[in-house]
């Protein structure tokens, strides 16, 4: 009793300081963010902003522009790595994640939509749309999960054909309806922060936060969740309620994120792979450590993607797609070769 008292609290402590650690390179990437870009910031001067000191300060660059949209990145990247988290803890898939269930095609399908039968009002009602498109596509995902009992990887399957489905939608609204003004929607599908300030922080942080609150609350619930329907019903778990409401949450972080940042994949595949190496499996200590690793990797995304090649920006969704896809095919070899050895 007493050794296992031990290792258990030897494994809190590691996660507490892995999280710690965690935190502390978020802080870092948002302080990164502050300071680089087309024009560079001097630490000093960042500071003397954020703080009110006296001395060189840039209120316009640094208030106005840069943090906060590196504080979309972070809170949007922490969306997504709970969502990819909760969906593959509930689908008991490790291949599956918003992006390739079809998620994030069916928000960003719904929200172009929305664009272009109601420009008028698009602005308004782009989080709705996000979430309805969201929403009717994790639903066929789920429908074909439940009723024909499929394994990881024909699930796999559905949810990139729903997704396929969903980017042809968005491909012929594209093609149909071409001029100058919609210029913008092809540079948010790319998942791209420019142009992003306050107002669309606003938009959509105190539902994430809510969300996420929640999903944090619920973890104990994944935990038996994941032992199975059957173990799980014998401890008294309702199975259909609370497996609705945590696919419920995970879609909608995943929809008001691509909302407001477009497209940004493979986040939530990366970031809970990442955070079951570095954490105990619980996920009381997966779901924080999935969502820090998330925001690690769309701020840093950011940040990247606009000081490479400054003045011009890349998307941060183009650069996470280049480190997402073959992290996918290491995954799709790493479940093969499990598969196989059993």
């Amino acid at each position: 009793m007493a050794a296992k008292q031990r290792s258990w609290g030897n494994n809190r402590s590691r996660t507490l300081l892995t999280l710690v650690w965690l935190g502390l390179c978020l802080l870092a990437i948002v302080f990164l963010g502050l300071a680089t870009g087309a024009v560079n910031v001097p630490a000093s001067t960042v500071l003397n902003t954020l703080l009110g000191w006296d001395g060189p300060r840039q209120d316009f660059i640094i208030l106005n522009s840069r943090l906060p949209r590196t504080l979309l990145a972070a809170v949007t990247g922490a969306a997504l790595g709970l969502s990819g988290a909760i969906i593959q803890s509930l689908l008991r898939n490790p291949l599956a994640s918003p992006k390739i269930v079809g998620i994030n095609s069916g928000a960003a399908f719904a929200v172009l939509l929305c664009a272009f039968l109601l420009p008028d009002a698009a602005a308004r009602l782009t989080p709705l749309a996000a979430v309805v498109g969201g929403l009717v596509a994790g639903a066929v995902v789920w429908l074909m999960a439940g009723r024909l009992a499929l394994d990881a990887a024909r699930l796999t399957l559905v949810g990139i054909a729903v997704g396929f489905v969903m980017e042809a939608g968005v491909e012929f609204l594209l093609v149909t309806q071409t001029g100058p003004e919609f210029s913008a929607p092809l540079v948010w599908l790319t998942g791209s922060l420019w142009g992003r300030g306050w107002t669309h922080l606003a938009s959509v942080a105190p539902a994430l936060c809510v969300l996420m609150t929640l999903a944090m609350l619920l973890s104990f619930r994944l935990d038996l969740q994941y032992l199975g329907p059957q173990r799980a019903s014998a401890l008294g778990v309702r199975i259909g309620v609370e497996r609705g409401l945590l696919l419920l949450i995970g879609v909608l972080l995943a929809a008001l994120s691509v909302s407001a940042v477009g497209v940004v994949g493979f986040i939530g595949l990366m970031a809970p792979h990442i955070a079951v190496r570095l954490v105990e499996s619980r996920h009381r200590s997966l779901l924080p450590a999935a969502g820090l690793i998330g925001a690690i990797l769309c701020a840093g995304a950011d940040v990247a993607g606009r000081s490479i090649l400054p003045p011009i920006e890349i998307s941060a969704g183009i650069l996470t797609a280049l480190f997402g896809a073959p992290f996918f095919i290491w995954l799709l070899l790493v479940e093969s070769r499990r598969t196989g050895s059993q």
